[in-house]
């Protein structure tokens, strides 16, 4: 039998088919989040995430007003690189630093004074501006939802920190429309263009980069800190969480950009929260009431 030969097209096309293949199968589906249990167990857990936040629901600090406030630290300084990734579920957003004393430290509040380490940040967003959140204030769904994903730093990297019971740490900054004078063209969604299909990603360097507190905010004043898990599989039920109270003002055209990527079938990539999971028993603390 005569071997077959490929051309320079050819395997490039075929490589291209075999790297979409790999994206679709390591992916999972917002169509029956329901069946992520199945495949990882702890999506069927008793401390999920999200959650409905009911304000009249919430209880003050343990340690009462007088417990240490929430402190972003280096949240203003710019990393050397940020490589921005549609993964197929979201966009991704990981920063590179020069050395690893630059990354910014989140201390205080629910984390007591052991720092977290800076991660991620990604977001969740709606096809339609009445949805798009995975937290609910009051039953409320917000058209877009960003996390900030932090890991304690004594445990040296997410990966070693996520299967410890207090590994992480997660900020979610709620987000609504801001009406026609909110400027669009923010940095995070400015290369949102170059990463439209699953699998690609884009390296921002000098003038294109930006800080976490210019997408995070600098005041977590105001806010609400719950036990429970990540918003997708492997669930890992290790995160603190702390969701702003007052939400953040996005325009309508950078959230037209995320609603223009695709997902790891071609399809728009929308929709992509969670419903929220039974508080089972867990108390939501409010800080700076």
């Amino acid at each position: 039998m005569g071997q077959i030969r490929l051309n320079g097209a050819c395997r490039c096309l075929l490589l291209l088919i075999v790297h979409r293949l790999a994206v679709a199968n390591a992916d999972f589906s917002y169509d029956d989040p329901d069946r992520w249990a199945e495949t990882d167990p702890d999506c069927g857990g008793s401390r999920q995430s999200p959650i409905n936040i009911a304000r009249e629901s919430t209880t003050t600090p343990p340690g009462g007003e007088g417990s240490p406030s929430l402190q972003l630290e280096g949240g203003a300084r710019k990393p050397v690189s940020i490589t921005v990734t549609n993964n197929g579920h979201t966009v991704e957003y990981t920063f590179d630093w020069s050395k690893a004393s630059e990354r910014p430290q989140l201390v205080g509040g629910p984390l007591g004074q052991d720092p977290y380490v800076f991660e991620q940040l990604h977001f969740h967003w709606g096809a339609e501006n009445d949805r798009g959140s995975e937290h609910t204030l009051n039953g409320m769904r917000f058209p877009m939802e960003a996390h900030f994903v932090f890991f304690k730093q004594e445990y040296g990297s997410f990966e070693q920190a996520i299967n410890q019971p207090d590994g992480l740490a997660v900020l979610g900054a709620l987000y609504e429309l801001g009406g026609p004078k909110v400027p669009a063209g923010a940095k995070w969604a400015r290369p949102l263009p170059k990463v439209r299909e699953a699998g690609s990603s884009i390296t921002l360097e000098g003038r294109e980069l930006f800080s976490l507190e210019s997408v995070a905010g600098a005041e977590w004043d105001r806010y609400y800190s719950y036990p429970g898990s990540l918003t997708t599989p492997p669930c890992a039920e290790t995160v603190t969480w702390i969701v702003r109270e007052a939400p953040a003002v996005l325009a309508q055209k950078d959230l037209d950009l995320l609603r223009s990527l695709l997902d790891s079938n071609g399809k728009p990539l929308v929709d992509n929260f969670r419903p929220v999971q039974p508080l089972n028993g867990r108390m939501v603390v409010r800080y700076g009431f």
